[in-house]
């Protein structure tokens, strides 16, 4: 059963996440007093962004689920661009390979939603086009000495003041660049919890 709060219509929502960014950004669902939870899972990479982000959300949702009965919500944020797929950058050299990638390109960020609630499982993904102008060599090789990037899908975070003179132009969800969308979010959980809609059983 579903832990609600019947007195102000608050959820206890267990988020499978250690990042800082979204347990930041589910403050802003009034609905939602969340639970967190930190999981292991060991990531994939396919040929396409959307199936990356899917799969991946997917992994650390059940892991998180197999520990409570509480709903669960879970979230992958990968990049897109042509036919590559860019998630974290595991070193300085990938790092600003992702980035002379991506500069004076536009690209896609994909986060997949993973919603798990009495038992049965609702999955979404918010696409959001993000671009950046010409390639600025200190600006990269200052950011990547930071270390910013190595946590982060595309090896940058959109919040991060030293990165923002690179964005010249961002079309759809500005929060699903961060890593979660949150009126998709918000969405879900209107629907999927408080209305009952149906999903597939798990």
């Amino acid at each position: 059963m579903t832990d609600k709060n019947t007195e102000n219509g608050v959820y206890d929502i267990v988020l499978a996440t250690a990042s800082p960014r979204r347990r930041a950004l589910i403050s802003r669902i009034a609905c939602v007093r969340p639970v967190f939870m930190p999981v292991d899972a060991d990531e994939v990479t396919t040929d396409s962004a959307e199936q990356t982000a899917r799969i991946n959300a997917r992994l650390k949702g059940e892991s998180a689920a197999r520990l409570t009965e509480l709903p669960v919500l879970a979230f992958d944020t990968v990049v897109g661009l042509d036919d590559r797929v860019f998630g974290k950058p595991r070193t300085a050299e990938e790092a600003v390979g992702m980035f002379k990638a991506l500069c004076g390109r536009t690209h896609t960020v994909v986060t997949a939603v993973y919603f798990r609630v009495n038992g049965k499982i609702f999955e979404k993904s918010e696409k959001t086009s993000v671009t950046f102008g010409a390639f600025d060599k200190d600006l990269v090789y200052n950011y990547v000495d930071s270390g910013a990037p190595f946590d982060k899908a595309g090896g940058y975070n959109i919040d991060d003041a030293p990165i923002k003179p690179l964005i010249t132009r961002i079309d759809g969800d500005y929060f699903n660049v961060v890593g979660l969308p949150i009126t998709l979010t918000e969405k879900l959980i209107e629907e999927k919890l408080i209305n009952g809609e149906d999903g597939y059983s798990a």
